[in-house]
C-alpha cells in the first residue's frame, strides 16, 4: 500500500496534456495510455477548443489497479480549462481518489487569480499556470498549480539533454526537461518544434510510470 500511496502523490500532478500546433504530433484530441510498470492501469484523454482568443481545454483521467485480479486503487478526473496565451482563465476539476473526493474552481480577475477547493480559498497575484505540460512555455514558471488539489507548488525546472526517442514507432529528435519539487521527479521530451511529446517518472518506490500516445 505503501507504493500504491506514493503513486496516489504523483498522480496528482499528471493531470495536464495536449498539443495544438501544426507539425506532424499536433491533433485537436490526444489519447495516452498510462503504465505503472509494465501493468497498463489506464487513459488519459485530452481536447482542445478555440474560442476566439481563448482555448478550452478538457481533460479526462480514469486509472485502476488490480492486485490478483482485485482493484487496489482507482482514480478518476475530470478537468475543464480556459486558457488566454499562457496564462489560466478559468479551472474546472472534480476528482475521485480512491473515494477521497476533491473539488476545485478558479477565476481570473483583475489581475489575481482566486482559487477555491478544498483547502480553503486561495488568491495569486499575476499569471498563473498548471503543469501544462503541452505548452512548453510552462517550463519558465517557478510555481505551478496543482489541478486536482488546489495547492501552489514550488518546482525546479532544468534542461537535461537533446535526445532521441521512439514516438509512435517512429524515432525522433527530442529535447529533454526535468521537473522537480518536494514529491515529484519527473523527465518531460519535446519535439524540435516544441511540442510535449513523452513522459517519465520513477516513483520512490522505484516503479516507472510513464504515458504512451495511442
Amino acid at each position: 500500500m505503501l507504493a500504491i500511496n506514493k503513486l496516489k502523490n504523483l498522480l496528482v500532478i499528471l493531470l495536464l496534456f495536449f498539443v495544438w500546433s501544426q507539425n506532424s504530433f499536433a491533433m485537436n484530441s490526444w489519447n495516452f495510455k498510462v503504465f505503472y510498470g509494465d501493468k497498463e492501469i489506464g487513459e488519459h484523454h485530452f481536447s482542445l477548443q478555440k474560442e476566439g482568443d481563448k482555448r478550452r481545454v478538457i481533460i479526462e483521467a480514469d486509472f485502476n489497479i488490480e492486485i490478483l485480479f482485485i482493484n487496489v486503487y482507482s482514480y478518476k478526473h475530470r478537468n475543464t480549462e480556459i486558457w488566454k496565451g499562457s496564462c489560466l482563465s478559468t479551472i474546472e476539476s472534480i476528482t475521485d481518489d480512491n473515494g477521497e473526493a476533491f473539488i476545485t474552481n478558479g477565476k481570473y480577475e483583475d489581475d489575481v487569480f482566486k482559487i477555491n477547493s478544498k483547502q480553503g480559498v486561495n488568491e495569486v497575484v499575476g499569471c498563473v499556470s498548471t503543469f501544462a505540460y503541452w505548452d512548453k512555455s510552462f517550463l519558465d514558471n517557478e510555481v505551478l498549480l496543482n489541478s486536482q488539489t488546489g495547492e501552489i507548488v514550488d518546482v525546479d525546472i532544468s534542461f537535461v539533454a537533446d535526445e532521441k526517442i521512439l514516438v509512435r514507432n517512429k524515432v525522433v529528435n527530442a529535447k529533454r526537461y526535468k521537473l522537480k519539487s518536494d514529491k515529484l521527479n519527473i523527465d518531460l521530451w519535446y519535439s524540435e518544434e516544441n511540442q510535449w511529446l513523452a513522459l517519465n517518472s520513477i516513483t520512490k518506490d522505484g516503479t516507472n510510470l510513464r504515458y504512451q500516445i495511442k
